[in-house]
């Protein structure tokens, strides 16, 4: 099998999802080598790490802010959840990588996130955080699942399921009602449009929870989920996802 696959690799080499050179094995500071990332060493340094953020929500801070503080949001309010942790920022060629996942059907992408993401929760989520009972994909409305033909979320976080042998539970919440797409409201409209949108149908006992999501932009979303979770006894709530997006303006 191992030489199978080197056989492979070596007569059709991966290409980096961004310059399309070449890819070896990239090896992400902190973590074992991972051999199925399709971004190149300088592409991968090169994208807008959310290094600097809010100890909550991951919401990005600016550079001369201690990276230890809550952010102004959280200060004010804390969220449902308990903590975050969002890999990138999301602009610059984060946005259109997501943009590939989600709208250009490019589902190949979702196996080079999510070793990218186990890097985050070898690192960072498991130590700090502690081992979650199970992963659990922000859930799509059945009719929004058929039309686009996979959930993103899902799909990352299959790759993150089988590395770290913690299980998935799509069954447990339902989204149970349409909602509009979040894109272009504003942050009291995503309150009010994702309001009981959720539905926890599934009573597992589940202490801790982590929730998978592709972007977080308010937060409106993950925080919703992580209220009626709260709501059926689920002690602690956490959210990972690809990227955080910064306050405008």
């Amino acid at each position: 099998m191992e030489f199978a696959q080197k056989l492979l690799s070596n007569l059709f080499p991966s290409r980096c999802l961004f310059c399309q050179k070449t890819v070896n094995t990239l090896t992400v500071s902190g973590s074992s080598g991972n051999k199925n990332i399709d971004v190149c060493a300088d592409c991968y340094k090169d994208l807008p790490h959310n290094s600097n953020c809010c100890i909550r929500c991951a919401l990005p801070l600016a550079e001369d802010i201690n990276n230890k503080v809550l952010c102004g949001r959280c200060l004010q309010k804390l969220p449902a959840f308990d903590y975050g942790y969002s890999l990138f920022r999301y602009e610059d060629d984060v946005i259109g990588l997501v943009h590939q996942l989600k709208f250009a059907e490019k589902i190949s992408y979702a196996r080079s996130i999510g070793e990218m993401l186990l890097t985050k929760i070898e690192r960072e989520v498991l130590p700090e955080q502690g081992r979650p009972d199970c992963l659990l994909p922000v859930p799509l409305h059945r009719s929004r699942l058929r039309q686009r033909g996979f959930n993103q979320s899902m799909e990352i976080s299959r790759i993150i399921a089988k590395k770290l042998e913690i299980p998935i539970d799509y069954d447990a919440v339902v989204r149970q009602r349409i909602t509009v797409s979040q894109t272009g409201l504003n942050a009291q409209q995503r309150r009010k449009n994702i309001k009981d949108a959720f539905r926890v149908v599934v009573d597992n006992n589940y202490k801790h929870v982590l929730i998978i999501d592709d972007v977080v932009t308010t937060g409106s979303t993950v925080n919703e989920l992580a209220r009626i979770l709260k709501k059926s006894k689920v002690e602690r709530v956490g959210v990972l996802s690809i990227a955080r997006a910064p306050v405008k303006g």
